[in-house]
């Protein structure tokens, strides 16, 4: 029996997760997308502390040019503002409104039940597996990235 390969058995268990949560009771139009809820939980971790671009960028791994477009969309949708820094022009902070707040304990919510539905009848041990398997995949392709760049 020949498997599938790993690549496509994550995507496709990545695209589950995600159809679990947009098929369950929520208009999908008002909720974040997955990188508007890392952004957003990224900003509310933080506990009121002043937020810039580059705080996030850096945080989360990710180009200046795609997190600018997020952000602006994210702006447009009335998410988060951005409010120029007193003390430097350059920079502006990121300020994450009420709705975003709100839309994000929803998903965070529906998040927890795909996390209950998924792990359902799985053995703890079988879990502690598959995290470790996982983490290794992720350092492999960031080494591996290392190497090529």
């Amino acid at each position: 029996m020949q498997t599938k390969r790993v690549t496509y058995q994550i995507k496709n268990l990545n695209h589950e997760i995600i159809r679990y949560i947009c098929e369950t009771d929520v208009d999908k139009k008002k909720l974040p997308t997955p990188a508007q809820m890392q952004i957003l939980h990224y900003i509310i971790s933080k506990n009121g502390e002043k937020i810039y671009q580059k705080d996030i960028a850096i945080a989360l791994n990710l180009r200046r040019a795609t997190l600018s477009e997020i952000l602006k969309t994210m702006e447009k949708n009335n998410l988060i503002s951005r409010i120029q820094d007193q003390n430097d022009t350059r920079k502006k902070e990121i300020i994450i409104s009420q709705t975003a707040k709100d839309n994000f304990q929803i998903v965070k919510n529906k998040l927890n039940r795909a996390e209950t539905a998924i792990t359902k009848n799985i053995s703890n041990q079988d879990l502690q597996i598959f995290s470790e398997v996982i983490n290794k995949m992720t350092e492999n392709l960031k080494n591996e990235r290392v190497d090529i760049c």
